[in-house]
């Protein structure tokens, strides 16, 4: 004791000296850390950001080149379609074109046609080098000497390119970029016309990256700028003139690295490769500009770092005030865990040491009483860090285990239970979910309390589930435990059926020896689950069981019930459709696997999207429900079932109306105008399907929609009209008429009978 008390002595004489030796010890131990801390925290952040700028830039310019050459594949999808036309390629052989009023009738619906095709194309015209003439949207026919793009067609004709993007004189200072296609398309001569699209560069510049910073163009197979002024680009080219030629010359088609411009200023280069003309995007990112951003991240380093300091050195003036005064330091602690007043009973240090212990010990008393209360909690959450695989090192695990007195090694399983009905719907909200899971919680808890034997030593909510861990005596078989484990189970589900009104499934894993593998345990009830979906019948699931029937399933895809499927969707025979979604559902869950069988459904859905899609139909609007995961969030074959016949069909149906009204009456009218023009020769509806892309039994019905009329019909009266007007501005006998329209001379009588109720020589003498 007189040790104790020369300590305290001793340090009271000496607390000024030690005090002030401390706060400067406090403030270099404060001061050295944050500075080599603030350093390399400064070091790795700014390489770390000027990384996430240089993967920004790339990303943007990835971002740029797939928007603009979307459109510009478009434009030019569409000018080679327009210029392999048959009209647009005879206008060149057919004799006095120019005074041909019908033909350029159709041209110019043609060109029309491409606009209203594409809403970005703003003019399209052609012109005739041999006849000197123009047909555009906008003045019909115009002689090229009169027509406002003239000076456009000269520079175009003096270029030696076939098809390219140019800025012309004329269409650039309106604010237009030109698609010029010098025809025929397939002649390497000197040609015979052009076709020019017209577009708007707002469109294009749009689509440039924001950032005033980085400065990005396009390069053609030429190497000239496409929405760049020659001045400009050669500028650029300038400046930049080793790190162009590096671009050109380099063999992959993207590339990130920086350079040294003419001005001795490091930039970033950023491109990527050619397209389908050869053009080339690039950006440019000065290195002063990524300085720059970097220099706010700069001082908010070096002021949070300073802010630190001050804080460390604070707290290291106040505590070594405090750490220098140990009998007043002890008195207070006391005193805050105590309810005695020491102060009131001070004599010496002895009693004051007194005082303090004995308050300390109370509060050990109180410790582990509150210890003993929170232990059950503790424990299930120790339980459901294992079930989440959190404990990977074992000396912790097993440290753990000895702590709350749980037995390492033992026969352990976990079941997993869900409600059908309950807990997995997708629209429920989680709050909701979450109180079902403890209402589920609470009856097991009240279950397992009233029978004890049923072995149950932790009940957890994990994962939208509710996860039971059994430990059994190790004497105990596997058969018997699984026995044990099916019965538990089925008073379980009968249990949660008869409190919640709800259906429920068990899904239960394998008997493992150690404690660490519960989670393995979980993961397999987890997977037992999801075999519900073709064993919805089954309450409870055993994942040996269900792994075991999953190797005698078929391994072939039921692809002809899917093209029935889709047939009888495009027909609108919904009620057909039900029939073999059901026949589908049979086979598909002969896989006997979970995975399998619901890959082979996300093929149907991807068939039917196919289709919608193939009928002309957005794809983003096809894709805003959602519908791969709407259909992920399914169960059971009923529910997948119930969700293809109540919301995907008449989803095709409601988007196969639409498509009806738009793309459909310009298929039919361009099966008459087939029709029309090949009179002579026996059409089959079949052949006029295979011409427009669609299959013949939504064509007929497409036909008959638009025309009144089925396709057959259609076709017997166009050929009775051309045999009419034969027999009334010819004289040709009756067999070459009947030539004419592609039938014999018996079969084309017997159908002027029919439709116009006399013969032709009939008919020939009555209307002359």
């Amino acid at each position: 004791m007189n040790n104790i008390l020369n300590y305290f002595s001793n340090e009271g004489r000496n607390q000024k000296g030690y005090f002030y030796r401390l706060i400067w010890i406090g403030c270099m131990s404060a001061f050295i850390p944050v500075i080599l801390i603030g350093g390399l925290y400064y070091y790795f952040a700014t390489t770390s950001l000027k990384d996430q700028i240089k993967r920004d830039s790339e990303a943007s310019l990835v971002l740029f080149k797939e928007r603009v050459e979307s459109i510009l594949q478009s434009i030019e999808l569409e000018s080679h379609q327009l210029a392999s036309n048959p009209i647009i390629r005879d206008s060149f052989s057919t004799p006095q074109f120019s005074q041909n009023i019908s033909a350029q009738l159709d041209l110019l619906q043609q060109l029309k046609l491409s606009k209203l095709n594409n809403n970005i194309i703003e003019e399209v015209y052609y012109y005739n080098t041999v006849d000197n003439f123009v047909l555009s949207n906008e003045y019909g026919y115009i002689s090229k000497e009169a027509f406002k793009y003239q000076r456009d067609i000269e520079k175009i004709i003096e270029e030696n390119q076939s098809t390219a993007w140019m800025r012309l004189p004329i269409a650039s200072k309106k604010g237009y970029i030109s698609l010029a296609r010098k025809l025929p398309i397939l002649d390497s001569g000197k040609p015979k016309g052009l076709l020019v699209i017209l577009v708007k560069e707002k469109v294009f510049l749009d689509y440039f990256p924001s950032n005033n910073q980085q400065i990005s163009f396009i390069l053609d197979h030429q190497n000239k700028g496409l929405f760049l002024d020659n001045k400009t680009l050669s500028s650029i080219k300038n400046t930049h003139e080793s790190a162009f030629n590096r671009i050109i010359d380099e063999n992959s088609n993207s590339g990130v690295f920086y350079d040294v411009d003419k001005n001795q200023q490091r930039t970033l280069y950023i491109y990527n490769g050619r397209s389908t003309l050869g053009r080339v995007y690039i950006s440019l990112v000065p290195e002063s500009a990524i300085t720059e951003e970097l220099s706010l991240f700069r001082w908010m380093i070096f002021s949070s770092a300073f802010v630190i300091l001050c804080i460390g050195m604070l707290f290291t003036i106040i505590y070594a005030r405090r750490a220098y005064n140990p009998i007043k330091q002890l008195v207070d602690f006391s005193q805050s865990l105590g309810e005695m007043d020491i102060s009131s009973n001070l004599k010496n240090e002895i009693t004051i040491i007194q005082d303090s212990i004995q308050n300390l010990s109370k509060e050990k008393q109180k410790l582990r009483k509150y210890k003993e209360e929170i232990e059950p909690t503790l424990r299930e959450w120790f339980f459901q860090q294992i079930l989440e695989g959190k404990y990977v090192i074992d000396h912790f695990l097993y440290k753990k285990c000895k702590e709350y007195n749980i037995p390492i090694q033992s026969q352990y399983v976990v079941i997993a239970i869900n409600g059908v009905n309950l807990m997995t719907e997708d629209n429920a909200e989680n709050d909701d979910k979450h109180v079902s899971l403890l209402v589920v919680k609470s009856i097991l808890n009240e279950l397992f309390q009233i029978d004890p034997s049923l072995e149950a030593v932790d009940i957890n909510t994990i994962q939208d589930n509710v996860a039971v861990i059994f430990r059994y005596k190790e004497d105990m078989s596997s058969e018997e435990i699984k026995d044990k484990l099916y019965n538990t189970s089925l008073l379980i589900t009968d249990s949660l059926q008869k409190r919640l009104f709800s259906d429920f499934s068990i899904g239960v894993g394998r008997i493992y020896q150690d404690i660490k593998y519960i989670c393995i345990s979980f993961e397999e009830a987890l997977l037992a689950l999801q075999y519900r979906i073709y064993k919805d019948s089954d309450t409870v699931l055993f994942i040996e069981d269900v792994e075991q029937s999953k190797n005698k399933g078929m391994f072939f895809y039921p692809r002809d019930l899917d093209a029935r499927i889709v047939e009888s969707l495009k027909v609108g025979d919904l009620d057909l459709a039900q029939l073999t979604l059901h026949d589908f559902s049979k086979s598909t869950s002969l896989f006997k696997s979970y995975n399998s069988t619901l890959q082979c459904f996300y093929l149907l859905l991807s068939s039917i999207i196919f289709s919608l899609e193939k009928q002309g139909q957005s794809i983003k609007d096809i894709f805003e429900p959602d519908l791969f995961n709407q259909l992920k969030s399914l169960k059971t074959l009923d529910e997948i079932n119930k969700w293809f016949i109540e919301y995907l069909f008449p989803f095709y149906e409601s988007f196969s109306e639409e498509t009806e009204t738009s793309s459909g009456t310009l298929a039919v009218k361009q099966i008459c105008q087939y029709i029309n023009e090949n009179i002579a020769k026996d059409i089959t509806l079949t052949q006029c399907a295979e011409l427009v892309n669609l299959t013949p039994s939504y064509l007929s019905r497409l036909f008959k929609k638009e025309v009144g009329m089925n396709f057959r019909e259609y076709v017997l009266i166009r050929k009775v009209e051309k045999a009419k007007s034969l027999c009334l501005q010819t004289d040709v006998r009756t067999s070459e008429i009947a030539e004419a329209v592609g039938y014999s001379e018996r079969n084309l009588t017997r159908l002027f009978v029919k439709y116009v109720d006399m013969t032709i020589s009939q008919y020939r003498n009555s209307n002359r």
